[in-house]
């Protein structure tokens, strides 16, 4: 299998009352797609502040943003965002934005022209019990966090969405989360660890104020039924299981599941319209 490609392009923009501007890009950036995105992400209700936030989303038809929100210092009510686009099938091989981010810092005083990054020829580490370990070790039982942290995988893998009522970023959780997902769908999920409007299509979002159609509330998702894969995933870690444990976040998804049914009836079918016409 061929390499997918390994260029990452970026650039900042900037948000403020008076609109989207970009401050610094790379060569072939398309800005009209990122200010798009930016109006779409929504504008913070005042009072509410944003040291760091991450989202990911479909960039155009090829590629997908894995883009940084923070307040800019200085006292105005402004925004910056941090946009890094790569290429979607290489997306599909990393799957967690959250590394993507972590591996080139910004550089939020940029200007002017940036270099087109690239990711080293190399997959991410493989996850292993022992962090996952660390993951729910990690949980607040005074709230508790581990009941929401494996009801929100639960729902996600059986195709639903998360909605979060919180004032500030939920960096921690939503990276948690994330680190709990099976690698194809949450290579196919887009998150955000802080969001203002539901115009983008976030498969999980914490948000100071959850609309009404948002979905299960938090204690319909700490008490969401366990299924097989929460089940499994929970012995595993404790267990310290690898073995195990790489086997179920390969899994399958639903989707997977459905086009390999689908797959092997039209080779039923075709099956059997060649014997039909053998003599």
């Amino acid at each position: 299998m061929p390499l997918p490609d390994l260029r990452i392009a970026q650039a900042i923009l900037v948000a403020d009352a008076r609109g989207v501007r970009v401050a610094a890009t790379s060569d072939e950036f398309d800005a009209a797609e990122a200010e798009r995105l930016v109006a779409l992400f929504g504008i913070p209700p005042a009072g509410v502040a944003c040291p760091l936030a991450h989202f990911a989303q479909p960039f155009g038809r090829r590629h997908v943003a894995v883009v940084q929100a923070a307040d800019r210092p200085g006292g105005a009510h402004a925004w910056a965002f941090r946009f890094l686009v790569l290429a979607a099938d290489l997306y599909r091989h990393l799957g967690d934005p959250f590394a993507v981010a972590d591996h080139f810092p910004p550089d939020w005083s940029a200007t002017g022209p940036l270099p087109v990054l690239e990711w080293p020829p190399a997959p991410l580490p493989p996850r292993t019990a022992a962090e996952l370990q660390d993951v729910l070790k990690a949980c607040d039982p005074a709230t508790e966090e581990m009941a929401l942290l494996l009801g929100c995988t639960q729902v996600l893998v059986d195709g639903g969405r998360v909605r979060l009522a919180r004032a500030e970023p939920a960096e921690r959780f939503v990276r948690a989360l994330w680190k709990l997902l099976p690698d194809k769908a949450r290579a196919g999920l887009w998150p955000a660890s802080f969001a203002f409007a539901t115009d983008l299509p976030f498969d999980a979002a914490a948000m100071p104020t959850v609309p009404p159609d948002g979905g299960l509330t938090e204690d319909g998702l700490k008490g969401y039924p366990p299924g097989n894969y929460e089940h499994r995933l929970q012995a595993a870690v404790e267990a310290g299981d690898d073995r195990e444990l790489a086997a179920l976040l390969a899994r399958r998804t639903g989707n997977d599941t459905i086009r390999l049914g689908l797959a092997i009836i039209a080779a039923a079918l075709l099956a059997a319209v060649v014997l039909k016409f053998i003599p």
